[in-house]
């Protein structure tokens, strides 16, 4: 690794501390962890007072939160459920995957050293599975970032594939860096099906039609399923959720970034043309032993 990578790393490394929470912040609710496996949420903050999310939020021996707020500085990762996207991509990584635990991460797109304090600091939780809820075209605010998620090659990183018309002209970041250790999801689209993208994509998402045969998002309504997760997907971004929950529920003890990779594609429940296809209505079966309740 070059020497620039290594000087990203370490300042992030050494901005990463736990500060006093922001009194603009409702306070988490009171709890214990809920054990299962950790799967990181980097995002623009979750509603942690939401029930169904507070119950699952990773937390520590003293039942505070695993978390970390990049914009305010503190350990409360705050944004109403109203506001932005963190809330709904919670909502689908935990009803993928009902045994699981959240980090939530905090940081706003505007600076590259915060993204990359983000990533470090997901990689440092128990987390061995992060999801990024957002993506962007201009390489230069994303290779921090790329360089300290590819610095943690024990981690898999679920990455937006962008949209259509982004993937067909390449310029999705950090998915176009090609991590070895990273997942790039996508909703597949009509277009999708008709010119090859130049971001490569290595989970697509549809809906179910038969048990041959995948619909693009663009192409028909959801069907309902259990846990709701086909009608909140949306995009690609959503679509990194879905299969962070799924890498977390398919993954052994001992695979590390780039295998739990493999596992992933391994269950994927249709393939054609070296595509990976996965079915929206799909949810992980809590795992034994994982606590349901606080």
């Amino acid at each position: 690794m070059r020497a620039p990578s290594l000087r990203w790393i370490a300042a992030a490394l050494a901005a990463v501390c736990a500060t006093p929470a922001s009194a603009d912040d409702p306070p988490v609710p009171p709890g214990l962890d809920p054990g299962g496996e950790a799967i990181a949420l980097i995002s623009d903050g979750v509603d942690y007072t939401v029930p169904e999310i507070a119950a699952r939020l990773a937390r520590d021996g003293e039942g505070e939160p695993i978390a970390f707020d990049l914009i305010d500085g503190d350990v409360r990762p705050y944004s109403p459920a109203s506001d932005g996207l963190g809330t709904r991509l919670a909502r689908i990584v935990l009803a993928t995957n009902p045994g699981s635990r959240l980090v939530v991460v905090r940081v706003a797109t505007t600076d590259p050293v915060e993204l990359a304090r983000a990533a470090v600091f997901a990689s440092r939780t128990p987390a061995r599975v992060v999801a990024l809820g957002f993506w962007g075209s201009k390489p230069e605010l994303w290779k921090p970032f790329a360089e300290a998620a590819r610095a943690a090659d024990k981690v898999t990183f679920v990455l937006p594939g962008g949209n259509s018309a982004a993937r067909l002209s390449g310029q999705v970041y950090p998915a176009a860096f090609k991590l070895r250790n990273a997942i790039v999801a996508a909703d597949l689209t009509t277009q999708d099906l008709h010119k090859a993208p130049k971001v490569p994509v290595d989970a697509w998402l549809g809906h179910k039609a038969n048990e041959d045969y995948l619909v693009p998002l663009d192409a028909s309504e959801p069907k309902a399923d259990a846990a709701g997760v086909a009608q909140i997907v949306g995009d690609s971004i959503g679509g990194a959720a879905f299969i962070a929950a799924l890498a977390a529920c398919f993954s052994k003890p001992a695979d590390d970034g780039a295998g739990r990779k493999q596992e992933l594609l391994a269950n994927a429940p249709f393939r054609g043309e070296g595509r990976h296809f996965f079915d929206l209505a799909f949810a992980c079966a809590p795992k034994e032993g994982a606590k349901q309740e606080m």
